[in-house]
């Protein structure tokens, strides 16, 4: 047996860690009046059960009653070495003369306890029988009032209140909480590498063996009409031109004009017709004549602005003149003659065209990209040389307008052929694991992308890669969860160390009183390097 005389301010994590350097099974612990101890019965429980795990037994020795108290109503034997409660605890744990065996004790306590011994023994009577009188009372009013007095929650003040009321959480929560097991285990590594081609296909399916993955062609059509300066300058003579309107009011027969019929408007401006035309032959309802008409091309018959006349409402045709045709046969212009000028213009050089056909085709193919990238899904890989771009249609119109521009229309296609970079890892993970007997598994890699190669036609994108990948050791960190549920640190460490594939492992119980692994799997944290 071992005497621990403790310190009033001592706390119960401190007691603990004294109860658990003593050699001994039996321990007595001499607590003075006042101790820290005494404020919750909280305190003397966890005493106790901390003995219990130790399988160590203990006793209390104290000259404060209420410390005897406490300790007797969590279960531990307990007296006042001035006022013995009962011959069966005193012989316990202080030895009378009469007996044999005797604790462990240096030569003055052992002179001290002797001397005591004869004293109390010489009031044992009446000690005795207070005691029984006093221990029938306690009993009764235990029966219906578990604690009373001392723990009249009236009289308890409101400090002591709040002191137990935080005991009782630290203990819950240094118990049921702060438990857990934190394991790092590093397996043994093992790289792979894969240096070569990967082929997609349209209508592939995932073929693990030959490394072929399904893509899917991407399509986008758009057109636009762009305007350009023109750089070029030339001494030019236009005519004005237009349409006109010509009447058949003669007969219901058709009248034939040859190319460059003149037409005659009054101010004396001639314009010519541009092809042969045959003017429909007039309708006759009811004896009357009813006019016929076409619409003709014409142009003036000399270059300038003169001839950008507005509409006229009568040509004549001078070559009818003196024959029954001149008034029946008439033309009219319901739009201006345009484009009569003489003079220096701006054209579009070969230059100017070559450069602008080159921007529409970049500002066509931009846009195509801007509009068909967003709508490829995120999880699509695009590679270099995955699109293809061609010019459907281009019409370019070298005439100016009035600010010496020209223009060119266009419209282009851009096709895309992309996969979803998933199957590609997946087919790289599956051939790594089975050259390894699926003994290991993907923890890291790096991958870089060549060039691809597509056939729009055919649907098919070919692109070669360098991967390059660590695999590490499977582990089934659940089931591992499971085996070590509950298992001391010794054992723990057996377990983890006796692992296939470990390399090196690193197993720590926290706080520093937990000797066991915590029984819920939430309390269990394994990380796998």
């Amino acid at each position: 047996m071992k005497k621990i005389t403790l310190n009033k301010s001592d706390e119960v994590a401190l007691i603990v860690e004294k109860i658990i350097d003593v050699d001994f099974k039996k321990v007595v612990l001499i607590i003075p009046r006042f101790s820290s101890l005494a404020e919750s019965l909280s305190n003397f429980h966890l005493l106790k059960r901390e003995a219990d795990a130790l399988d160590k037994e203990i006793f209390i020795e104290s000259v404060d009653n209420r410390v005897i108290e406490l300790a007797e109503l969590a279960g531990i034997e307990a007296l006042n070495p001035f006022f013995v409660k009962n011959k069966r605890q005193f012989s316990d744990i202080v030895p009378k003369k009469r007996k044999t065996k005797k604790i462990e004790t240096s030569s003055w306590e052992e002179s001290f306890m002797e001397n005591l011994t004869d004293n109390l023994y010489d009031q044992k009577d009446e000690v005795d029988n207070h005691n029984i009188e006093r221990k029938k009372v306690f009993e009764k009013e235990k029966e219906y009032k578990p604690i009373k007095k001392i723990f009249s929650f009236e009289k308890i003040p409101t400090k002591t209140i709040s002191t137990l009321i935080v005991s009782c959480l630290i203990i819950y929560i240094a118990v049921a909480i702060l438990p857990k097991a934190d394991l790092k285990i590093i397996t043994k590594k093992v790289e792979w590498t894969y240096n070569d081609s990967i082929i997609t296909k349209t209508s592939a399916k995932i073929d693990y063996k030959n490394l072929i993955i399904p893509n899917q062609v991407f399509t986008q059509t758009n057109n636009t009409t762009m305007y350009f300066s023109a750089t070029g300058k030339k001494e030019v003579k236009d005519k004005a031109s237009g349409v006109i309107t010509i009447y058949n009011s003669y007969s219901s027969s058709p009248q034939t004009l040859v190319i460059n019929t003149r037409f005659l408007s009054p101010e004396g401006k001639l314009f010519l017709l541009t092809k042969t035309i045959v003017v429909p032959g007039a309708k006759i309802s009811e004896g009357k004549i009813i006019p016929s008409s076409i619409d003709a091309d014409v142009v003036a018959d000399e270059a300038g602005e003169d001839y950008n006349i507005g509409p006229v409402k009568l040509f004549s045709i001078p070559g009818f003149k003196g024959g029954p045709k001149y008034d029946a046969f008439y033309g009219e212009s319901k739009d201006n003659m345009i484009g009569g000028f003489v003079g220096e213009v701006s054209y579009p050089t070969s230059s100017d065209i070559s450069v602008a056909s080159k921007k529409i085709k970049e500002t066509l193919e931009s846009n195509l990209k801007n509009t068909l990238y967003s709508q490829i899904p995120d999880d699509f890989k695009i590679l270099e040389g995955a699109s293809s771009f061609s010019i459907l249609n281009q019409d370019i119109k070298e005439a100016v307008d009035e600010n010496n521009k020209f223009s060119i229309f266009g419209e282009g296609e851009l096709v895309i052929i992309a996969f979803n970079e998933a199957d590609l890892m997946d087919i790289l993970t599956k051939n790594a694991e089975e050259e390894n007997k699926d003994l290991y598994q993907l923890k890291d890699y790096d991958l870089e992308y060549g060039i691809a190669r597509m056939d729009v036609d055919s649907g098919r994108l070919s692109f070669p890669i360098d991967f390059k990948s660590v695999l590490s050791y499977k582990i089934d960190v659940e089931n591992l969860k499971k085996e070590i549920i509950g298992k001391s640190d010794i054992d723990l460490r057996k377990a983890i160390f006796s692992l296939s594939g470990l390399d090196t492992a690193n197993v720590s119980l926290w706080p520093f009183w937990v000797k066991n692994v915590p029984a819920k799997l939430n309390k269990i944290n394994i990380v796998i390097d």
